[in-house]
């Protein structure tokens, strides 16, 4: 007893260590970087009112009754749509100019904006130049509309992203389709081949100091972000600002996190993660994307509007205008606070992940006679350059495996059993062959007692013979046998029975 005592203790307190602590985290730092995918480049102009396109919006506005101050008022608040403030207008005069536009919020942020191909003067990866406006797009942000590489945001959803489908920039061109060009980070998510310099993205940037008619930031410049190339820039984005004439480098460092199969066996309560699929309507799974849903939830559903930056995926709901920055900016409180706990989001991490570390350097252009590919021909007074690549040749990997598999938990209890009772495998065997011989065994028994018990008694059996007969001078024991009818015996009678009457048997 104290030895099967002994042995249900251990074997519970091995059950309670699996169920708390089901998983195990392998540190391995010999990946090689081409296995991490290269992060999405997001550049955002701090300008979010561009001056070529300004005047053109001006003078629509001007013919239909608006002055020069009142049009400035407009083009300085509009800033207030993504840092909210309080703005320079009233909302009677803002909502008069939309309507007198015939524009959405959507639109009318748009064609404000910085082009991209105004903004980005000439694109290099992996050191061979091409057409910034192929491999760059725009796109929306926690910052309005930027200018994306490898942004693949779409991938994880079912249904196609559609919000620019029919938006079209007046001066950006349409380029031709040639589908055997080779155009990096636009059909697929891209992987740098190595480290270095050399090896990843360099943009020359003209951010346009001389068209500044709003700006979110009290400083001329681009913002810089970095992200997963699936996620919406938004939550987790590590952003550097770059300034004109200015030299920028990014050195990038990966880190991946990575879960087996096995994983998916594990009640989600313990394993507190979730694989691709196993969100509703998500192809694959994104810690920042839910993180950024649920505060357009929490946030901005009190306001009935939701801001124009966000992904249109909410056609039901109403774009945020500078009419409804007074509640907004009510409800930045609760903004932060999501961000700061989560709550109300109900947001898991994901099982697979990669981030990315970013380490920034910032120099100013001095005439130091260096020309290259990137910068011939360019006037570098007013041109920032952006260059961002992997700093080392591997990445660090955290590997999330089961503690025990079901294989390993059946060892272990085996071997307590074998540790404290002595058993095995064999006993198991030995204990079922002699279970079903003690049972059969039993149930023989039963059956020869059942027939003895229907035996007649030996006085009708047998019939005393003379007593004056000598038994010893006879040549075989004789008997008298009474004719009886007897249950039908499985084993062979010592008795020859007939029907024929008492008659003596010889044997």
């Amino acid at each position: 007893m104290a030895a099967i005592f002994f042995c249900l203790t251990l074997m519970l307190r091995l059950w309670e260590h699996y169920s708390n602590n089901p998983t195990v985290t392998i540190i391995d730092t010999s990946n090689p970087i081409k296995d991490l995918q290269f992060p999405a480049i997001t550049i955002c102009n701090n300008n979010k009112v561009y001056g070529v396109h300004a005047h053109e919006i001006a003078r629509k506005l001007l013919m239909n009754g608006f002055d020069i101050p009142m049009t400035n008022r407009l083009f300085s608040s509009l800033m207030k749509l993504i840092r909210p403030d309080k703005i320079e207008i009233d909302n009677a005069t803002a909502a008069w100019a939309l309507d007198t536009l015939g524009y959405t919020v959507e639109k009318l942020m748009l064609e404000l904006m910085q082009p991209c191909n105004a903004m980005l003067v000439r694109c290099s990866w992996l050191g061979q130049i091409y057409n910034c406006d192929k491999i760059f797009k725009t796109v929306k942000s926690k910052e309005g509309f930027c200018c994306s590489f490898n942004y693949h945001y779409d991938l994880s959803k079912i249904s196609n992203d559609s919000w620019l489908a029919n938006i079209t920039m007046a001066n950006e061109p349409k380029q031709p389709d040639n589908s055997s060009e080779f155009l990096p980070g636009v059909n697929k998510i891209l992987r740098a081949p190595g480290a270095g310099r050399d090896i990843g993205l360099s943009v020359a940037l003209n951010i346009d100091a001389a068209n500044y008619k709003s700006s979110i930031r009290p400083f001329i410049g681009a913002n810089v972000m970095v992200h997963d190339p699936i996620d919406y820039p938004d939550v987790g984005a590590q952003s550097s600002s770059l300034v004109p004439g200015h030299v920028m480098t990014l050195v990038l460092s990966g880190t991946k996190v990575s879960s087996s199969q096995n994983i998916r066996n594990i009640p989600l309560n313990k394993r507190m993660c979730l694989f691709d699929g196993e969100s509703p309507g998500e192809v694959k799974y994104s810690y920042q994307t839910c993180i950024s849903e649920c505060i357009q939830r929490n946030a901005y559903k009190p306001c009935g509007c939701l801001p124009f930056f966000y992904p249109d995926e909410h056609p039901d709901v109403r774009t945020c205008y500078l009419t409804d920055v007074d509640c907004i900016l009510s409800r930045r409180s609760i903004v932060s606070e999501l961000h700061l706990s989560n709550k109300d989001c109900n947001c898991l991490p994901q099982c697979n992940d990669e981030s990315f570390n970013v380490v920034s350097e910032s120099l100013g252009i001095t005439n130091a006679e260096f020309n290259s590919e990137l910068t011939h021909g360019l006037y570098v007074n007013n041109i920032s350059f952006l260059s961002v690549y992997f700093g080392d040749g591997s990445y660090m990997e955290y590997r999330t495996e089961t503690i025990l598999g079901w294989d390993n938990l059946l060892a272990s209890f085996g071997g307590i059993f074998g540790l404290c009772l002595g058993g095995s495998v064999i006993s198991f065997v030995e204990f079922l062959y002699y279970l079903i011989s003690e049972m059969l065994a039993d149930r023989r028994k039963k059956r020869e007692k059942l027939r003895d018990e229907n035996l007649p008694p030996a006085s009708r059996l047998f019939i005393p013979g003379p007593a004056n007969k000598d038994f010893r001078t006879a040549d075989k024991c004789l008997f008298y046998v009474r004719n009886e009818q007897f249950p039908r015996r499985t084993r062979r009678s010592t008795f020859n029975f007939k029907n024929d009457g008492v008659r003596p048997v010889r044997e």
